[in-house]
């Protein structure tokens, strides 16, 4: 039986639709090489008091930024700070 060539995709979407339709071992997949993931940053989860989150939310809007990038900036100035 001759196996199938894996095609192009446009982006992940359709990889995603077309894996969900179909079994890898209809594909002729040639040599596999392993793959590191490295993701390019991490989650850290915060909780803040009430007053404090509407102080960080009036100076990042006073700044014209997000609250998530507010407090990853203040928090990169005072690591910048400390070396």
């Amino acid at each position: 039986m001759t196996k199938k060539k894996i095609p192009e995709f446009r982006n992940i979407e359709e990889m995603a639709e077309f894996w969900d339709n179909h079994d890898t071992t209809e594909f002729a997949v040639g040599e596999i090489e392993p793959v590191e993931y490295k993701p390019k940053r991490l989650v850290l989860t915060v909780r803040f008091d009430a007053g404090d989150m509407l102080a960080i939310s009036r100076e990042a809007r006073r700044l014209g930024m997000d609250r998530s990038t507010f407090v990853r900036m203040a928090v990169k100035r005072y690591l910048e700070a400390q070396r």
